[in-house]
């Protein structure tokens, strides 16, 4: 998804690379361009308002094309550019004159800001950002492979890119206001941590709880994210871990079972680490890691069989489902939502706000019995869906 602008040099860069990406893998590659014109320049506005009504004769990317090949210094250049896609240019005058496009460029705009992109050139790809720094290509060329390697996992090839933008939302969107299915994500939830791994100090004032599935190739891309943030803020964050297992990773279920089994041996994160790490994410390929770590197989299989450790896995699916969970990696950043493999930065703007916030609250907290966050959560919002009384304390 390209937020471009046809007099921006940015925009006409990555407009190439994905032009040239589209006619590489024609099969593979979607490209969706959303109109963020420089509002201080006149002819960027109107430029966009050519390409819809380019677009209404069913020539928008012949004009996009020919923008960006040739970026208009005037308004007589977007006329010469209509001239010679063979359009009506009486027709493209009255629309110029009369705003007809105004509107429709004004709410990509307005959409693009609520999406976090504010400058015209920001280019996602799956939900990714190639930043100034990033090679397109090569970058598509790595989400080719781990799509690729999700459609033979099982998952149809038509939902792969659904599945992308459920759990890939920005943390900038606006909230969901008419869908009650989905958590706001200016709303604190009390999503409990009792009794799950954690890694950080027991009392740190913000507490990050992730929704995984060790099968999910966005989850494996955010350990190091992760890594980040524990490594940043060692006295004020820690990370609590939920099993999230997607029905359509045929060993996504065995392979949480193995990890809570192997936390009763004491190597819960070790085995974390090491399952996020290895490269087939469609294959189970347990076995050599426990060797690796010290642990007998048919142990770990034999915990792993245990009914408490599939009740775990159990109350974990129910408690994401609670607070609309639809997909992995999902964060709550003392309960605000934060979904999908995000950057640093994205993790980083709400652990200030939250810290902030936790500070406050500490201030204030007499204290006592029991854990910070548990404290912290009495005050915040109930799950979204089933019994609004029922806070799952397991």
């Amino acid at each position: 998804m390209l937020f471009g602008d046809f007099t921006d040099p940015r925009s006409a860069i990555k407009a190439t690379a994905l032009k040239t990406a589209l006619d590489r893998w024609p099969d593979d590659v979607r490209i969706v361009f959303v109109q963020l014109p420089n509002p201080q320049r006149k002819v960027a506005r109107t430029a966009a308002e050519t390409s819809i009504f380019a677009g209404g004769t069913a020539a928008f990317w012949k004009m996009h094309d020919r923008l960006f090949a040739n970026p208009p210094r005037d308004q007589s250049d977007l006329q010469r550019a209509v001239v010679e896609l063979g359009l009506d240019a009486s027709a493209w005058q009255a629309a110029i004159d009369g705003k007809i496009h105004r509107g429709w460029v004004e709410s990509d705009a307005k959409a693009a800001r609520e999406l976090g992109a504010v400058v015209a050139g920001t280019l996602y790809i799956n939900g990714r950002l190639a930043d100034a720094g990033t090679e397109v290509l090569q970058l598509i060329a790595d989400e080719r492979e781990l799509m690729a390697k999700l459609v033979a996992d099982g998952m149809p090839r038509d939902e792969v890119y659904a599945e992308i933008l459920a759990i890939a939302r920005p943390p900038t969107a606006a909230p969901t206001g008419n869908d009650p299915s989905r958590p706001d994500p200016n709303v604190n939830y009390a999503v409990s941590a009792a009794g799950r791994p954690v890694r950080g100090p027991v009392d740190a004032r913000v507490t990050i709880i992730a929704f995984l599935d060790f099968q999910c190739p966005f989850c494996a891309r955010v350990q190091t994210t992760l890594a980040a943030i524990l490594l940043k803020h060692p006295k004020d964050v820690r990370i609590v871990f939920r099993n999230l297992p997607l029905a359509f990773h045929k060993n996504a279920r065995e392979l949480a079972k193995i990890a809570l089994a192997a936390e009763r041996k004491g190597k819960f994160w070790k085995m974390h680490d090491a399952l996020f790490a290895r490269k087939e994410i469609s294959e189970a390929g347990w076995k050599p890691i426990a060797r690796r770590l010290g642990l007998r197989a048919e142990q770990l299989e034999s915990i792993a069989a245990r009914p408490e450790i599939e009740e775990q896995i159990r109350t974990d699916e129910a408690i994401a489902a609670a607070f609309g969970v639809q997909g992995t990696p999902t964060f709550f950043v003392n309960g605000r939502l934060l979904g999908g493999a995000q950057p640093l930065e994205a993790f980083e703007s709400l652990i200030e706000q939250e810290l902030e916030k936790a500070n406050e609250f500490a201030a204030q907290d007499p204290g006592g019995g029991g854990i910070f966050y548990d404290r912290l959560i009495e005050g915040f919002a109930p799950p979204i869906k089933g019994d609004p009384a029922e806070v799952f304390f397991d």
